[in-house]
């Protein structure tokens, strides 16, 4: 009898830790079984995927790949979809050994645009033309919430954009505070010229 009982026991206690490892699979497989779905449903995302482990190889991120959305990058940029990796900016060095932090665009042929902040002008890919003071306003918001890849810390509201007209063009400017603000600059054909500036220290 007390041989049958210390069989029990076993045969319960590997069929206790049989559904741990279950379980256990179950939980770390999720995300990633999720992950390739919304790749298989969204051609655009599997096409950033790819284009990511071709041209930036090892990479590391806090956030994506996934879908960029933003109402005021969509109004700047109509009928265009965008994409993003972000590596979160923490004072520190990176954890991971190639950062990455980037948004591109990607067509409904697959191919893939990189925002370059050494480029200007590839901000002004598919840019509604800036024509007024409003126009510079949602775009130049648009391009500054592009150029950091979020909104995360501090999210840049059109109607908070100062636009003055130039005799170059326009120039769209943000306070984020009153020591820190970042620009933009447009020609009169609302081809970006340059942007910079700088956002308050990372708490």
């Amino acid at each position: 009898m007390a041989d049958e009982l210390k069989t029990a026991r076993r045969g319960l206690f590997g069929v206790g830790r049989t559904l741990l490892i279950l379980a256990a699979t179950t939980l770390y497989a999720a995300p990633l079984s999720a992950a390739s779905d919304e790749s298989a449903s969204d051609p655009g995302l599997a096409a950033f995927s790819r284009w990511l482990d071709a041209n930036h190889p090892g990479y590391g991120c806090d956030e994506g790949p996934a879908p960029f959305t933003s109402k005021t990058v969509e109004a700047a940029y109509p009928g265009h979809r965008f994409y993003y990796v972000l590596t979160y900016t923490r004072g520190i060095q990176p954890p991971y050994q190639h950062s990455l932090s980037l948004v591109a665009a990607v067509d409904d042929s697959g191919h893939v645009a990189p925002f370059l902040p050494g480029q200007p002008a590839s901000y002004s890919r598919g840019l509604k033309r800036v024509q007024s003071k409003k126009d510079a306003r949602i775009a130049g918001a648009a391009i500054l919430i592009v150029g950091s890849c979020a909104e995360r810390r501090w999210p840049i509201a059109p109607d908070k954009v100062q636009a003055k007209k130039t005799p170059d063009g326009w120039t769209a400017t943000y306070e984020y505070d009153s020591y820190n603000s970042s620009w933009v600059s447009f020609d009169k054909n609302g081809v970006v010229l340059a942007f910079g500036g700088s956002a308050p220290p990372v708490p």
